[in-house]
């Protein structure tokens, strides 16, 4: 049961993790030889680019875990065919990571929610409700989108800047 607040971000900071969990695909199949890739290192890809590098340290802040861990994501990920390690031409200390063609295509093919979840989710639902439902996430994408917050609104170049090792 959800603890309700009064306060609407102590609300979303509260249901919306319940909700990602439930709706989160387990075992993603379609890697390089239909190896299967976790929801995990699936959200790994989507934070890098095939064009524009990101360093390992960035896309550790990003993700929320310490270096060694990530270091080990990507060596798994590199190791698939699905990333690469690439020196910045521009500065030779910096090792910029990037999605390979296999990894870019695995990215754009695959979302992190399970379809199969997501329509039980919403079966489960009132007709009232489910409109409500989507109707808010909606109107919460789009202004993520206006605020710049979302991968599809803001560049790759703006969110990584180089300075960043």
């Amino acid at each position: 049961m959800l603890v309700v607040s009064k306060d609407p971000v102590a609300q979303l900071l509260t249901a919306y993790p319940v909700l990602h969990h439930a709706l989160l695909q387990r075992d993603v199949r379609g890697g390089p030889g239909g190896v299967a890739v976790t929801a995990h290192q699936l959200t790994l890809l989507a934070q890098l680019d095939q064009a524009v590098g990101r360093t390992l340290t960035d896309l550790a802040v990003a993700m929320g875990v310490a270096l060694p861990t990530m270091s080990l994501s990507v060596d798994r990920m590199e190791g698939l065919g699905l990333v690469k390690r690439e020196r910045d031409p521009g500065d030779g200390r910096r090792v910029a990571l990037r999605l390979t063609e296999a990894g870019g295509r695995l990215a754009r093919s695959r979302s992190l929610l399970d379809p199969v979840r997501v329509r039980a989710l919403l079966a489960s639902l009132s007709l009232t409700e489910r409109t409500a439902g989507i109707e808010a996430v909606v109107v919460l994408a789009r202004a993520a989108q206006r605020l710049g917050l979302s991968s599809s609104s803001a560049s790759r170049s703006d969110r990584h800047p180089r300075g960043r090792s």
